[in-house]
């Protein structure tokens, strides 16, 4: 069924105005399997909007498709979550009555799929006595297996076949366990005071993106949504490593690879891979590789 772009209202925000809008998609179909709603939408073009995603209950967003443009989650309208863009088939898990905003600057065309959880399936997923389980709210991650089964379910709401019943509540108990496991997991990686695997992967990504840069070990600590000192002890214990010998073997790393693939000078190498100097290359060269940077390159030549 068409839609009409219905405005609800314009927010100041750091400065910055954003227009919020609900009522955006031109059609939405939505399934009910095992007390859980699944919805697909369908979006045509859109320009510089936000719209809120956040529901009643415990929600899983796929992006499905994106034409033309590129849609990202955010906790704040005006706020992009720094490195977090996956492409399109990113996920985010949004909790009861939580915030979340999806944001655009321009796309022709988005199709995404949500699934609404009951507390009761979630509480029975996590096999425990607490209703509903605690959840907290991600934006912006991988998962394959809890994609796949999204992308089932959006297909069996578009495409109706035999025995839908049966297999989209069996689709629905196995995503339910998935994200029950994907928690387990995180709160495994809590327990032994490393960070939560996809907020390492957002550290390692915003690291390998940003190498050539200085990276602020304040950044990433807000990056991990953690203080200073705790992302500090974190890192370590999901690393083995200090987050400073982390970034200096990466810069290392890159610098060989510029070394053999490239043929540019030792000091524009230092700074592409983000040495205070070529001295400071040299230096972290050796004490990592026994070995300069002239002369690794030279012997491998």
């Amino acid at each position: 069924m068409a839609q009409l772009i219905r405005i609800v209202s314009y927010q100041l925000q750091e400065g910055v105005m954003v227009r919020i809008a609900s009522n955006l998609h031109r059609s939405r179909v939505v399934g009910r399997w095992a007390n859980t709603e699944v919805e697909v939408v369908e979006f045509d073009q859109l320009s510089d909007i936000a719209r809120p995603l956040g529901s009643g209950r415990l929600s899983l967003r796929a992006a499905l498709r994106e034409t033309g443009g590129k849609i990202d989650a955010r906790h704040q309208p005006s706020r992009p979550l720094e490195g977090a863009y996956r492409g399109n088939d990113h996920l985010s898990l949004i909790a009861k009555d939580g915030e979340a905003y999806g944001h655009t600057q321009f796309i022709k065309g988005f199709r995404c799929v949500a699934v609404h959880f009951p507390d009761e399936l979630l509480r029975q997923a996590c096999e425990s006595e607490e209703t509903p389980p605690a959840f907290t709210t991600r934006l912006m991650f991988e998962n394959r297996a809890m994609w796949a089964i999204a992308d089932k379910l959006a297909m069996e709401c578009v495409t109706p076949k035999l025995g839908r019943q049966l297999y989209c509540e069996s689709l629905v108990g196995q995503l339910a366990v998935e994200i029950a496991r994907f928690k387990q997991g995180d709160a495994l990686a809590a327990n032994k005071g490393g960070l939560a695997p996809y907020r390492l992967r957002r550290i390692v990504d915003y690291i390998e993106g940003h190498i050539g840069e200085d990276i602020s070990m304040l950044e990433l600590a807000a990056l991990a949504e953690l203080s200073l000192p705790h992302f500090m002890r974190a890192f370590r214990a999901s690393t083995g490593e200090a987050p400073l010998r982390f970034i200096m073997k990466r810069r290392v790393k890159r610098a060989q690879a510029l070394l053999l693939e490239t043929d540019f000078p030792l000091i524009k190498i230092a700074h592409d891979c983000g040495f205070a100097d070529q001295a400071h290359m040299t230096t972290c060269f050796r004490r990592l590789e026994g070995n300069t940077p002239a002369r690794f390159r030279r012997d491998r030549s």
